[in-house]
């Protein structure tokens, strides 16, 4: 298993304030992932800090680099130069500011890159809304298929899609930048029509259900991915997870994340 891994971590002072977990603030989520990945490799993008911000940061010894690009543009900026920084078969964790992580998680993360051409830690809970009122379109009562793959420490299934927290190799990312750069536009990227191409999903009852309920736009993306040819990502999540988005309405199930 390739024990590299470079770490490539957004944090701003800009957004939307959502409940959170007490223990998921910014610097808590900065100190936890470089506790758990380590200083080494690990460079931040300060996108909109303010000085204090940028400050503190930098009496932390890490790799900075300041930027004003806002949500969406500074992956764009990503996805368009920092990427073209690192060799092709380096494995970059690309993470932002509102995520904790278990203890394991680097090791989980390589095990799951030598699998997957995408890897995630965080086992999203719209994934468990079989009811249809999650935000997650795909899940319904007629469940989409999943994979369960095992590695050394952990299970995994193949997933639909995820959020702008992500693992994978640089070669994959550049040869999928088509796909981020037209997605990574306005105010916030929008993950879930990335991923809907990139891992191709292209069951035509599905996009039928979609333009049956007006999703005209996900049903176009499933037909153009059925027609398309394009190359199929693999995209998994462990379970249980080893990482959760701290906002309190989207945590990973099945841990008690206030303890970590």
């Amino acid at each position: 298993m390739k024990n590299n891994l470079q770490v490539i971590y957004r944090i701003s002072d800009k957004g939307n304030p959502k409940p959170k977990l007490p223990n998921g603030g910014k610097w808590d989520c900065l100190f936890n992932a470089v506790q758990e990945f380590g200083a080494e490799n690990f460079h931040v993008i300060a996108d909109n800090c303010t000085e204090e911000t940028v400050k503190a940061l930098r009496a932390t010894g890490l790799s900075l680099e300041l930027t004003a690009n806002g949500n969406a543009g500074t992956c764009r900026y990503i996805f368009e130069e920092v990427i073209n920084r690192y060799a092709p078969d380096d494995n970059l964790y690309l993470l932002e500011d509102d995520y904790l992580h278990l203890p394991g998680s680097r090791m989980a993360l390589l095990e799951g890159l030598e699998i997957a051409d995408y890897v995630t830690l965080y086992d999203h809970p719209d994934l468990y809304h079989p009811d249809g009122k999650g935000d997650n379109p795909f899940v319904h009562d007629d469940l989409p298929k999943s994979s369960i793959f095992l590695t050394a420490h952990s299970h995994w299934r193949s997933t639909v899609s995820t959020t702008m927290t992500f693992a994978a190799k640089a070669k994959t990312l550049i040869e999928d930048r088509d796909v981020w750069n037209r997605f990574c536009v306005g105010k916030i990227p929008a993950d879930f029509p990335a991923f809907i191409i990139l891992t191709g999903q292209d069951d035509l009852n599905e996009a039928k259900r979609f333009s049956e309920k007006g999703w005209e736009n996900l049903a176009e993306l499933v037909v153009k991915n059925y027609l398309s040819g394009r190359k199929k990502r693999l995209l998994i999540s462990p379970i249980p997870a080893f990482s959760t988005h701290t906002e309190t309405a989207y945590l990973s199930p099945l841990v008690d994340w206030s303890r970590v």
